[in-house]
């Protein structure tokens, strides 16, 4: 947490009614907070502060009773319900930052004007852009082949099959542990380049790890349940770390020998970042309402 002091719940709302003019963005991890801090930056903003929410103690009971579940982003929903619970005035300023993730597909809104969510299921899809790994394809990796509209078409297809399935954990609340390594089930036909998912293999190594297999039929009825709901835009369908492992997976192939064996879906996400346009954030409309709120 880069030695930031780790604040109660009731030490922030004091925070505010205090100092209603500060303005602090919450944000779920170090990604977030890098990349929003350098787009504000880029648009010459000052007096901001970026926190990421392990700088704050959210009680595992205030989770409990907002029905939400224990990770980095109920907190940042959290935290934003309490203090506007809190405060008899919402500050002007104060923000915080949550991935969408489920919430389209299973219909879930929230109440809350300090509340701001990304345009996409997460932050990491707006890395899921042509423009932006055509950049990364040619000159970070020095690759004429594959064109970048080539690769999004193919991984698309399987990232909502992977969404869907994590969808349907959530929807069952099943808990289980994600099963890492879906590659074993995908397979590259080199005449057309195309993806072959396996998704009843993966479902089957999912819930057999998960010692879940007796679930196989309510987890399969809840599937295409789910897969029934159309959500147009395919970026509301792509869970971040699958995009990142899938797209390291597909173009390790034409990598040259020398980096293939080292290369990373870490370091590739983060090549990515690089490759961000700010003037092209600045068009999405999370990014917009961050800086009308700033500006205001």
């Amino acid at each position: 947490m880069e030695n930031e002091t780790r604040r109660t719940l009731d030490e922030l709302v004091t925070r505010y009614e205090l100092a209603p003019d500060l303005c602090d963005i919450y944000v779920e991890g170090k990604t977030d907070k890098l990349l929003i801090e350098w787009f504000l930056d880029q648009k010459e903003h000052q007096g901001f502060v970026v926190y990421e929410i392990d700088t704050v103690e959210i009680p595992a009971q205030l989770l409990f009773e907002q029905g939400l579940k224990d990770n980095n982003r109920s907190r940042v929903i959290a935290l934003a319900l309490y203090i506007q619970d809190k405060l008899s005035e919402t500050p002007l300023h104060l923000t915080c930052i949550a991935d969408k993730d489920f919430d389209l597909l299973f219909g879930k809104e929230y109440q809350c004007n300090l509340l701001l969510f990304t345009d996409y299921s997460c932050l990491e899809i707006y890395l899921f852009n042509e423009v932006v790994l055509d950049k990364y394809l040619r000159l970070g990796l020095r690759l004429s082949q594959p064109r970048a509209r080539e690769v999004l078409n193919q991984v698309s297809r399987v990232l909502e099959d992977l969404f869907l399935i994590r969808a349907t954990n959530e929807a069952l609340e099943l808990n289980m542990r994600w099963l890492e390594k879906f590659g074993d089930c995908c397979n590259l036909n080199k005449n057309n380049n195309q993806i072959q998912f396996d998704s009843t293999t993966f479902i089957n190594k999912y819930l057999n790890s998960n010692r879940n297999h007796s679930q196989e039929s309510i987890f399969r009825i809840k599937l295409e349940e789910l897969r029934a709901k159309e959500l147009i835009e395919i970026r509301y369908k792509i869970h971040g770390h699958d995009f990142t492992e899938l797209l390291c997976w597909y173009i390790r192939p034409y990598l040259r020998k020398e980096i293939r064996s080292s290369y990373n879906s870490e370091i590739l996400a983060g090549s990515l970042l690089v490759c961000i346009d700010v003037e092209k954030l600045a068009q999405e409309v999370l990014f917009q309402s961050l800086l009308a709120r700033i500006g205001r």
